[in-house]
């Protein structure tokens, strides 16, 4: 234990005074966590939307304010032709078109069946479904508004209500997976190139004459990464509790608690990564392969349900599949560890198949 407690010692002081490594270790969490937090922003909104009313009648005035006024769509130009309003789609300058008749009141009033339409620029599917969406929605609320349509009563009171994130707010979907996401990448790494850094040096076979062990060294230099990925998850929890203003309906010491477990995978990551790497930019490449299959396949940005079965399977074997649901579960849903069993075990399981299979490696590199 000493000669652990010495090592860690050694591998601290490294870090404290490499610049490169505490600038990578406090700045990169909180740039990324505020770059995705705020920037990638799924709550689609104020579409910009381009209008030729040929009506010009007070309600056809009133339906624009309608769209206006709902938040979905802005009003950026209106226009005199359907061409200058199909050109300003052509050329991406707005995202929706809305077309009102000539005949458009006199229609309404008289029962005929007004025509009405909406010009949606679908190359973009997530906006464009919630332009159709939210303009039926607008629409219909418009007639009721304006009586022009009776009110009735259905035989279905049908009320679906939104539980834990009733707002729908990106920030609440996004900031918990970026607690894992950003130690599977920055631990890893910067486990790895350090290892590796030494390796290059000389310096592991220079500690190895002394009467230090070989699993003495490499868990001694283990040992400072644990404490900064911990350090590195509270800043992004903290972050997201008072900055994003996300409550934390779990227990906290319940959320660390699998976070030093997952800690335990990505460890494994970058300790298996060193053993492969003779130096730092095989080890950095190495960590960045197993970064694109963890944003895309483990549920932290697109839904794996969407998923062809054979893709759905693989994110079975990326650890953050199951610690994206752990960290969502505590925070957002208040969940403890026995209603997290079937994620909190396949995550062990896959820490102990890393870590045994990274210690093996290590210690065959080493002889």
């Amino acid at each position: 234990m000493k000669n652990i407690k010495a090592i860690a010692y050694k591998e601290f002081l490294h870090i404290v005074r490499d610049r490169r490594t505490i600038m990578l270790i406090v700045m990169m969490p909180f740039i990324q966590l505020m770059i995705y937090g705020y920037a990638i922003n799924m709550d689609v909104k104020h579409l910009a939307t381009i209008v030729h009313d040929e009506d010009r009648t007070y309600l056809s005035r009133r339906l624009i304010d309608a769209f206006q006024s709902s938040g979905y769509f802005d009003v950026v130009k209106t226009v005199d032709s359907h061409r200058e309003l199909y050109r300003s789609l052509d050329r991406g300058k707005v995202k929706a078109g809305l077309l009102i008749p000539p005949d458009f009141t006199r229609d309404v009033l008289s029962g005929r069946g007004a025509k009405l339409q909406l010009l949606i620029d679908g190359t973009d599917s997530t906006p464009a479904n919630v332009a159709m969406n939210s303009s039926q929605a607008i629409v219909s609320n418009f007639m009721q508004k304006e009586d022009l349509i009776p009110i009735k009563a259905l035989p279905i009171d049908f009320r679906p209500r939104l539980w834990y994130n009733p707002d729908l707010k990106s920030s609440f979907f996004m900031v918990p997976g970026l607690i894992g996401f950003l130690l599977q990448m920055i631990i890893p790494m910067i486990t790895a190139t350090a290892i590796v850094r030494e390796k290059e040096r000389g310096n592991i076979e220079q500690l190895l004459v002394t009467p230090i062990k070989s699993y003495e060294l490499m868990f001694g230099k283990l040992v400072p990464y644990i404490g900064i990925g911990l350090m590195i998850a509270v800043t992004i929890i903290l972050a997201a509790r008072f900055m994003f203003h996300i409550p934390i309906r779990g227990n906290p010491l319940t959320l660390l608690g699998l976070t030093f477990l997952f800690l335990t995978v990505c460890l494994g990551i970058g300790l298996l990564a060193s053993t492969v790497a003779d130096n730092q930019q095989q080890a950095t490449q190495m960590i960045m392969f197993f970064i694109a299959p963890s944003i895309l396949l483990s549920g932290f940005i697109f839904p794996r349900e969407t998923m062809p079965h054979f893709v759905y399977l693989l994110g079975y074997f990326i650890p953050l599949t199951y610690f994206v649901i752990i960290v969502r579960g505590i925070i957002l849903k208040g969940l403890g560890l026995f209603d997290l069993w079937d994620q909190v075990i396949p995550l062990a399981l896959l820490s102990i198949l890393i870590l045994g299979m990274s210690i093996r490696r290590f210690h065959k590199r080493l002889s």
